[in-house]
């Protein structure tokens, strides 16, 4: 479950796009949690920049702070520990990088961070999705 999303012209920064993406879940009556942890089936503790949750259901949103491919690589790495669905946040990156998961059953999505109401499309689709938020977090911290 790849999103791509075209890049717009202009770019924010990481913690000012946090703040107004938190700011707008919040006002949409999401609970928003920022730097949350949770322990993985593998029994490590993952960090994601922002966990959400509505109805007993999650997903998490973690922004790049590296290069593109490095970042969805371990987005899918966390998916996989978790069943926590991913959305990864970037300035750019290249379409191609988004084929390597394209048609598994991970759940992660690149997406521009120059569009906010994208980001937050994902994450309701991702939230009226029957995964329970109970069974994904059983043993968070």
């Amino acid at each position: 479950m790849i999103s791509l999303i075209e890049p717009k012209v202009f770019k924010l920064d990481i913690e000012k796009l946090k703040e107004i993406l938190v700011n707008r879940l919040l006002r949409k009556g999401f609970i928003v949690k920022e730097s949350y942890k949770a322990k993985g089936f593998s029994g490590v503790i993952h960090e994601f920049d922002i966990l959400i949750e509505e109805g007993g259901r999650c997903c998490a949103i973690n922004f790049c702070r590296s290069d593109a491919t490095i970042e969805l690589i371990k987005a899918v790495a966390l998916y996989l520990d978790t069943k926590i669905p991913q959305i990864v946040v970037c300035n750019e990156y290249k379409k191609d990088i988004v084929e390597m998961i394209e048609g598994s059953n991970v759940k992660v999505s690149m997406l521009s961070n120059e569009n906010i109401d994208e980001v937050i499309r994902k994450i309701v689709e991702y939230l009226k999705e029957h995964t329970r938020l109970s069974e994904m977090l059983s043993s968070s911290m």
